[in-house]
């Protein structure tokens, strides 16, 4: 459909915005006994994590120093807290294990472990990322060949192709630095750093990939940095986009890392030592009220221009050429013409002799503005099958007054998330009314927030 110019229209956009602020919350996780607890890792509803407490009543596995060994254990969750007694994973008796992940393909876990001692009553040696078979597993093999350096943090992309992880290795911008790996033809490619924009001169740590692309670490050497804060970013074709500081009740004056969040962005743990030494923390978010939705508008470029006065003008006589900035000339009294983009643009209307084509006089010359609608933009399939998983997009490009935050999705029936990019499953046919809003970076009072209509086939 094509939109009727008139060359007196005026043509007003508006859109709505709300005044609630965002809000979330944190605490301590109690695990009794655990006094020590870091780098929470979630799977299949089981809690992760590494603790320094006593292995046994009779028994404490300690170092040459006479230092408790650090131990991986596992809790099952109930309503995302734990519940029950956290058990031991590995038979570990000679190293410090710190963190661990679970491969999305294989399974495997890899672990953030000492290398062993080389000799009876040393030390164990700096820290490498190990991968075991399962966790009954009693051998190891390094993942990675790093050399002349520690390596830990492993941390996977959702399918499993791309791992990040730190390390000081030689060559490194900083004392720690964010590296990736690729998987081909079944190894890992050599070590790449993420970047200057991501690496400072101090650390950067505990790296952690969510399903939406967003990638969090830990940095201290930020000019925003206190301790140790929490960072997000993303890849952005070879780079990896400038980091933001995650959310300032997160993030505390003491030391922050060790990030898990959950698929929909509403819960998630870190590790603190805002209270005095390193503990688990859990965090929730609600998500966000948008009480003036608007209705997505298609953005049509395409206008029909028409001069009322000409109609006057005896058409055996006089032709008439339009002259549009973006190089376009038409001739007639009345024309259709598709811009290929929103902006600022000049129309000349220009009457000429039709015998002889030459210009008699310019009949209008003005200025002829295009808007975007002031709206989040949703992008998804056109054909939406029931139990077929889609993945809709969001973005901000028509969005000039302020930055983005983030994306948040209402599917109904209480299915919420959050981010640029979701997937979702309809469980059966019909007619849904899909939303998408978004906060302002500026102020969290200002919001904006569209919907649409989708309709979901049967198979």
């Amino acid at each position: 459909m094509k939109n009727i110019f008139f060359i007196t229209a005026i043509m007003l956009a508006t859109a709505g915005t709300c005044a609630e602020a965002q809000r979330i919350s944190i605490r301590t996780v109690n695990l009794p006994g655990y006094d020590i607890t870091m780098n929470p890792y979630v799977c299949d509803s089981v809690l992760y994590f590494s603790s320094n407490r006593k292995s046994d009543v009779a028994v404490t596995y300690i170092d040459p120093n006479g230092d408790n060994l650090y131990q991986l254990y596992k809790v099952g969750l109930k309503h995302k807290q734990p519940h029950g007694r956290p058990k031991m994973i590995f038979d570990n008796k000679t190293v410090n294990m710190v963190a661990m992940t679970v491969a999305p393909q294989s399974g495997e876990i890899y672990v953030s472990r000492n290398d062993n001692p080389q000799k009876k009553d040393e030390d164990p040696s700096g820290y490498n990322i190990y991968r075991y078979a399962t966790s009954s597993s009693k051998a190891a093999e390094t993942a990675l060949n790093i050399t002349g350096g520690n390596a830990a943090y492993a941390a996977f992309s959702p399918d499993g192709k791309t791992l990040y992880f730190s390390s000081d290795m030689a060559g490194g911008k900083g004392m720690m630095d964010l590296y990736y790996c690729e998987l081909k033809n079944g190894s890992w490619t050599k070590p790449k750093s993420m970047g200057d924009n991501i690496n400072t001169e101090k650390t950067e740590i505990a790296p952690f990939v969510h399903p939406s692309g967003k990638i969090f670490f830990s940095s201290n050497g930020r000019p925003d940095s206190n301790k140790l804060d929490i960072y997000y970013t993303y890849k952005n074709g070879d780079t990896f986009a400038e980091p933001r500081r995650f959310d300032p009740i997160v993030n505390s004056v003491g030391d922050d890392y060790g990030i898990f969040y959950s698929d929909n962005e509403e819960w998630g743990y870190i590790t603190s030592n805002r209270y005095g030494h390193d503990r688990l923390f859990f965090f929730k978010q609600e998500f966000p009220k948008f009480t003036d939705a608007e209705e997505m508008q298609v953005e049509n470029l395409c206008y029909t221009f028409y001069e009322e006065t000409a109609a006057e003008y005896d058409t055996t006589q006089f032709d008439f050429m339009w002259k549009i900035s973006d190089g376009t000339e038409l001739r007639g009294l009345e024309v259709d013409h598709c811009f290929a983009s929103a902006g600022e643009y000049v129309i000349s209307l220009q009457v000429l002799d039709k015998a002889s084509s030459e210009e008699l006089f310019t009949m209008t010359d003005f200025p002829f503005v295009i808007e975007k609608p002031r709206q989040v933009n949703i992008v998804c399939p056109e054909n939406i099958v029931e139990d077929k998983e889609v993945t809709f997009t969001a973005n901000g490009n028509n969005i000039t007054d302020f930055t983005p935050s983030d994306y948040y999705w209402d599917f109904g029936g209480g299915n919420k998330f959050k981010g640029k990019n979701v997937s979702f499953k309809f469980s059966k046919p019909g007619k849904y009314k899909l939303k998408c809003g978004t906060i302002a970076v500026e102020d969290p009072t200002i919001r904006l927030c569209t919907w649409i209509n989708i309709e979901v086939k049967k198979k």
